[in-house]
């Protein structure tokens, strides 16, 4: 259950976001568990703040980001989901985006998807500083560094699994790997993300 505390906390985050990551979410409970479920999430979302219309929501509209964070939260609550359930969440985001997938399987070489990563972050959010600190084919990684973002740890999870399932789709390897080595909720200054293939 989320607290009244919880929910305070939430509000004092800063940012927008997009509408689609609304969307993106709903989508992917109802494909798991059904509409029925997909509305009683979305319910959930309004009990807490009456503004939350998701059925007005727009793809490319900006919307607050700390109701990102509740979305994930009340999902995260109502299912008792784990880590792993959270990180399965983010790894399907890329693949209930028919342009992203689109995109970036056919168009955007792996090369370039990472090169231009803070690009596409600053599609997403307006907040956070994202940039690919490292690209090392030679050793086969690249660390992407986010600065400035502290939002709700559950949300690195999720991160976790948009990173990889992006990279999957743009790098034929199957031995794609990815750690959070750095986070702003273990006291470092940043968050960093190893991606290893």
């Amino acid at each position: 259950m989320i607290t009244k505390k919880e929910i305070e906390e939430l509000r004092k985050i800063k940012g927008k976001v997009r509408g689609v990551t609304f969307k993106t979410d709903i989508k992917y409970i109802e494909s798991l568990k059904g509409k029925k479920e997909a509305e009683i999430i979305q319910k959930k979302i309004k009990e807490i703040d009456p503004a939350f219309k998701f059925k007005e929501i727009k793809n490319t509209e900006w919307y607050p980001l700390w109701w990102r964070i509740l979305s994930i939260l009340i999902i995260e609550d109502h299912y008792k989901w784990k880590e792993r359930d959270l990180f399965n969440m983010g790894h399907a985001a890329p693949s209930n985006s028919f342009v992203v997938k689109i995109i970036l399987r056919y168009f955007i070489s792996f090369k370039k998807t990472c090169v231009q990563a803070s690009t596409y972050w600053g599609k997403h959010y307006s907040v956070g500083d994202f940039e690919t600190t490292e690209f090392n084919p030679k050793e086969k990684k690249v660390i992407y560094t986010l600065r400035n973002f502290k939002t709700h740890p559950s949300l690195c999870i999720y991160l976790k699994g948009y990173f990889k399932a992006i990279t999957e789709l743009t790098n034929k390897s199957k031995n794609i790997s990815i750690k959070e080595t750095d986070c702003i909720f273990k006291n470092d200054k940043y968050h960093r993300f190893k991606i290893k293939w």
